[in-house]
């Protein structure tokens, strides 16, 4: 196999990776559409299975193209150092199976090597040249997402290490640019390289450090057992807490140690590479709230405060990511052909389908529109937006009119009371609105047509918008669940959706400075409530 590319297999975020990068390679190969989600579906089946059962794993993508052998294969091979994945195979491996031409599980002395082969249809000529083309095409591949730039760093990073004496000068450069402490070591714990922040803070250097056992930075009542904590995890990754003295001022810093092995393809380590952050002020107010009880609940609400950040830091991430890469794509082909069909077949279009026409080249612009505006939604901060007073019955039409093609085909009816004018993000609001009435068509009652309201209640504390349907409605104990990122009450082959509408929804309210609920119970419906600050 000629390898193309590789991931590391470490957390539900690297799926995605697979998915998109299984789905390129397949591009790249000729394959259809179709058989590009086949391949990219089983190699995402067993990525899955490796990464919830497995240990340092690692996704090979490469292509079987011997000249002697007329038939050319897509290669994913999964290398993981758990011997005893195989006690573990469960539907998901039996499935991507399936789904390819060669499937195989091997177990060695060091893991299980997994195999997954996909026939590239007709004869084709797979030359070095080719496959070069291919390999630099995922070496100039834009990430993905935040996630996947912060990987492709590390490896980087790595990868500056390995090649040191070559390209020392540009390896230090990046690291020193880093506001923290980069060292790699060797087994016996001797310093290999460190930035210049090392120097800067300890005022010692490497060779100094070496000779001494970083005994002048480390307290001394501490100083054996940081060794022995050392020889116990050197075979694997780890962090520690521990105090090192600044120089200038001779007191002693508190930094957090994150140490990683750097291994072979065959698992031998070829040295450690790790870094040393100052977590000197979370310490000492980790400290002070000990002893002081009213600190303690400044702690509590700090700590919400932070949990709250990292939730929306990471929605935004995938926020970004599906407007960007999931959404963009296959609307650019899509206004694309329409285009092109405009063009070249207007005048042999009856009228019906010139109106149908037009209406399809409308919605693709309001969608083009929609995602641009969600992605610089996701980038940006509130002060950056600008409240507009709004009609809102304007949106609500304008929701509706995105919504026609659902609408008509649950034959749903839709009334909307008199809605007030109202200081808002209009083409947030109008998400909200087409979120909400799309979820009522969607979760209707298959033994009545759905029936919506939507309508408003107002007093001197606050603006309500209500959204009332006659659809299956919910059990209230899963109310808190409902709106979270990705979290789902039905199963997708009875509803579909990604689970980020009503998630959406939550942001934009909060966006508001208002607050969204519901109300419900099974098969009576449900109602929507968002509350809104007063109309200004």
């Amino acid at each position: 196999m000629q390898e193309i590319t590789r991931i590391t297999l470490e957390t539900d975020m690297d799926l995605v990776l697979v998915h998109k990068r299984t789905m390129k390679l397949g591009e790249l190969a000729g394959l259809s559409l179709a058989s590009q989600t086949t391949f990219a579906t089983a190699a995402s089946e067993v990525a899955r299975h490796v990464i919830e059962y497995g240990h340092n794993a690692v996704l090979l993508l490469g292509v079987k193209a011997d000249i002697k052998d007329p038939e050319k294969f897509l290669v994913a091979r999964i290398l993981d150092r758990n011997i005893n994945l195989t006690e573990k195979i469960n539907e998901s491996m039996v499935y991507a199976k399936r789904l390819v031409d060669l499937f195989t599980l091997e177990q060695t002395n060091k893991g299980i090597e997994i195999t997954l082969q996909f026939r590239i249809p007709g004869v084709q000529k797979i030359i070095s040249s080719r496959i070069e083309q291919w390999i630099s095409a995922f070496s100039v591949e834009q990430p993905l997402s935040p996630y996947d730039e912060i990987k492709r760093k590390n490896r980087q990073l790595q990868e500056l290490a390995e090649k040191l004496k070559e390209s020392e000068t540009q390896y230090r450069e990046v690291t020193n640019a880093l506001p923290l402490v980069i060292f790699s070591i060797n087994e016996e714990g001797e310093l290999l390289y460190a930035n210049s922040w090392l120097r800067s803070f300890t005022g010692y250097d490497l060779h100094q450090l070496n000779e001494n056992k970083w005994r002048p930075v480390i307290r001394d009542e501490e100083f054996i057992a940081a060794w022995e904590y050392w020889w116990q995890h050197q075979h694997a990754p780890f962090k520690r807490e521990m105090e090192l003295r600044n120089q200038q001022t001779g007191d002693f810093i508190w930094h957090l140690i994150s140490v990683t092995p750097v291994m072979k393809d065959n698992g031998e380590i070829i040295y450690w590479t790790g870094s040393m952050v100052d977590i000197h002020a979370q310490k000492v107010m980790e400290r002070t709230l000990r002893d002081n009880k009213e600190l303690k609940e400044m702690k509590l609400l700090l700590e919400e405060k932070v949990k709250e950040l990292n939730r929306s830091n990471q929605e935004l991430e995938q926020f970004a990511y599906a407007a960007s890469h999931d959404l963009q794509e296959p609307l650019r082909k899509i206004v694309y052909y329409s285009d092109y069909l405009n063009k070249h077949y207007a005048e042999e279009i009856d009228e019906r389908g010139k109106l149908y026409f037009g209406n399809m080249m409308s919605a693709s612009q309001r969608m083009t529109q929609l995602i641009h505006d969600l992605l610089n939604f996701s980038r940006i901060y509130r002060e950056n937006l600008h409240l507009v007073k709004t009609d809102l019955n304007l949106l609500a039409t304008e929701a509706m009119n995105d919504l026609d093609m659902a609408i008509k085909a649950k034959q749903a009816h839709v009334e909307v009371g008199d809605l007030p004018v109202m200081a808002v993000y209009p083409m947030q609001m109008r998400q909200l609105f087409q979120n909400l009435i799309s979820n009522a068509i969607k979760f209707s009652d298959e033994h009545r047509s759905p029936l919506i309201k939507v309508y408003a209640l107002e007093n001197s504390q606050h603006t309500q918008l209500i959204f009332e349907d006659n659809g299956v409605g919910f059990e209230e104990r899963y109310l808190d669940k409902m709106f979270s990122l990705f979290q789902r009450l039905h199963s997708r082959e009875k509803y579909a959706g990604t689970g980020i509408g009503l998630a959406m929804c939550k942001k934009i309210a909060d966006l508001h400075n208002g607050s969204i609920t519901a109300s419900s119970s099974p098969g009576q419906g449900a109602k929507f409530i968002l509350t809104l600050p007063p109309v200004a």
